[in-house]
């Protein structure tokens, strides 16, 4: 079967990375959830897509240039008054179910790497006991690696921007894979046809996909059996897989 992650909480359903989201992600069938990590000054580890605070919040600015005490002040757009939640708070949410977190680790601004950051997000969830819930994801090989090596027994996927698929092609991208035992690539999802699914795992890794947010897609990718895919429309999603089961 192929498992559904509810893509920042279901953003094309509620407000990305919102509490409201989460808490109804709580509430429909999916295996995973998916959310992005970034520091704060002082810090703490926030739940936000972007490097900045512009296009989601009362606010504008870097995150990384906040401290918390300040981030938390700060309203998130299209909802009532709910503020940014800590990475903390999203793990209570979904501790008590059995669905499983799928972290992102975000890069700074150009894509630069907070200094130490895979570290500190796997050190949060092994204090919090979780990382056998969590999958860590990051568009940089170096910084999957960097959470690899601190968060086991984590599971781990390499996304792979669709330029870098082209410009590497896909077996330099399965070969670079391979030797730095990475588990599983995330391609995005109209960059994936049966014959590149049926490759990437005659190599032994697993296949997912991403940007699944129209009922095409979604059907597309539910044919092709990818192992999971993101999907802000995850109601959808579940709706089409329930009608394709027997019985």
């Amino acid at each position: 079967m192929t498992d559904i992650a509810s893509h920042r909480g279901g953003a094309l359903l509620w407000p990305e990375n919102s509490r409201t989201a989460f808490e109804n992600t709580v509430k429909l069938p999916v295996e995973q959830v998916e959310f992005d990590v970034h520091p704060t000054r002082d810090g703490k580890l926030v739940v936000h897509h972007d490097d900045t605070l512009d296009r989601t919040t009362d606010a504008s600015g870097p995150i990384a240039q906040r401290d918390w005490a300040e981030l938390a002040r700060v309203k998130l757009k299209n909802t009532d008054g709910e503020r940014m939640l800590l990475l903390d708070e999203v793990i209570e949410i979904f501790r008590p179910t059995p669905i499983l977190m799928r972290v992102e680790i975000k890069a700074g601004p150009d894509r630069t790497p907070y200094p130490g950051h895979a570290a500190k997000v796997a050190a949060a969830l092994r204090e919090r006991k979780m990382l056998d819930r969590t999958i860590m994801t990051s568009f940089q090989l170096d910084t999957v690696l960097a959470a690899a090596a601190e968060a086991r027994p984590a599971k781990h996927v390499w996304l792979v921007l669709p330029t870098l698929q082209v410009d590497l092609g896909l077996a330099r991208v399965i070969a670079a894979a391979k030797a730095a035992n990475v588990p599983m690539l995330g391609l995005r999802q109209n960059a994936l046809d049966a014959d590149i699914v049926a490759t990437v795992r005659a190599a032994g890794l697993g296949i997912g996909g991403w940007a699944c947010n129209d009922a095409d897609a979604i059907a597309r990718l539910l044919d092709l059996g990818v192992d999971v895919f993101t999907t802000d429309r995850p109601d959808l999603a579940v709706a089409q897989r329930a009608r394709r089961r027997p019985g």
